[in-house]
């Protein structure tokens, strides 16, 4: 949050191109903090309602990608060198005002995260150490079990797995939905309301889909099913839009192909972080001769218990999924402005097929709470 907020306000005295960029390296480099917010909802949320408690970043994702712009661009209007004059000369700009907006919100967060956030590491083991045996037993029998049969290398196998599938599956889909706004400005002469209100539409559903359906259906059928539906529907989604040159009522099948979209973007990233986060999971409060080990180091010399280092781990596979939302982007408008975007979405929903498969093949299964006792 710091590296955040020095950013910001290196964004808001920004007297120079140079300067900009420079705050933007400071905000990349500072992205981490997403990492721990998964890794600390994983520290305070049981096996079943882990996807609950992760649906709920995904909410905050999409509603502000979907607010975000439109009240940043209501802020760039206000010209706080026009209020400030005698801070020009350090660098105070016409657009400084959206940098002071997130500068103060920036600091109102760390303030609070300071002040009331605890320690999560091994905070929902303590709590379940103070429950009734009964109850404790009741809560945790499905984790357990599924952990007495997966041993650590078998689920950093997993999590190998899913760093993989986390980026291939971004890396088409971000370069899908970038080009997006080509697609619709080339075939309908979309304005920016227009799309605006498209990428609002795919917004907003997704947002009611992971607090409706997500959260409540995770539990019930499981995440890697959500995850096969959430890609399915990917696949069927960029086959629509591939089609459009060829359909009549365009508009329609877009839309069309945009809910499809809306539910891949509400399921498969929640589900799969929500798996990936699974392996990560230690219920041996023993703090004595235990060991952290990573995808990156999967061998223990000491002979003491192993456990997975949930922050590092994590922070692993969110970097390989933003690496493919960076790159999927370049990929796209290169294979878009050279083979046109009935190619494009056609080999988008071709590797999404693939994809599928993978994921059938290698995502792991971990069973729910209704499917063990039945």
């Amino acid at each position: 949050m710091i590296g955040n907020i020095l950013s910001t306000l290196i964004w808001l005295f920004s007297k120079s191109f140079g300067l900009f960029v420079l705050s933007r390296i400071i905000a990349g480099l500072s992205e981490g903090n997403i990492q721990l917010s998964i890794a600390i909802i994983s520290d305070v949320t049981s096996k079943e309602s882990r996807s609950k408690g992760l649906a709920l970043v995904g909410i905050a994702f999409s509603v502000s990608f979907t607010i975000g712009p439109a009240i940043g661009a209501f802020f760039s209007s206000k010209d706080l060198s026009q209020t400030f004059p005698q801070l020009v000369k350090w660098g105070l700009n016409p657009y400084s005002m959206p940098a002071l907006v997130a500068l103060i919100l920036l600091s109102v967060e760390t303030l609070y995260l300071y002040l009331f956030l605890p320690e999560t590491v091994n905070l929902y083991q303590k709590s379940q150490s103070l429950q009734p045996s009964d109850t404790k037993h009741q809560n945790s029998n499905s984790t357990l079990s599924y952990h007495q049969t997966n041993t650590v290398s078998q689920r950093l196998s997993n999590l190998r797995n899913l760093n993989w599938i986390h980026f291939l599956f971004l890396f088409f889909f971000s370069g899908m939905e970038f080009t997006l706004t080509f697609l619709t400005f080339d075939l309908f002469n979309f304005t920016n309301m227009q799309n605006g209100t498209l990428l609002g539409y795919i917004g907003i559903l997704s947002s009611i889909l992971q607090g409706g359906y997500v959260r409540r259906m995770a539990r019930v059928v499981g995440e890697k099913r959500l995850v096969v539906q959430g890609v399915l529907c990917c696949a069927i989604s960029l086959t629509i839009i591939a089609a459009l040159t060829k359909t009549s009522n365009g508009i329609m099948w877009l839309y069309i192909g945009a809910t499809f979209l809306a539910i891949t973007s509400a399921t498969v990233v929640t589900c799969l972080n929500s798996i990936a986060s699974m392996q990560c999971d230690d219920y041996d409060n023993d703090e004595q001769n235990v060991e952290s080990v990573s995808t990156n180091n999967n061998e223990n010399n000491s002979g003491n218990i192993t456990r997975i280092a949930k922050g590092q781990t994590l922070g692993v596979y969110r970097s390989l999924g933003q690496l493919g939302r960076s790159a999927g982007p370049i990929m796209a408008c290169g294979l878009y402005w050279m083979a046109g975007s009935e190619k494009c979405y056609g080999i988008g929903a071709f590797s999404m097929l693939i994809i599928l498969g993978i994921v059938i093949v290698k995502v792991p299964y971990i069973p729910t709470q209704k499917q063990k006792s039945e």
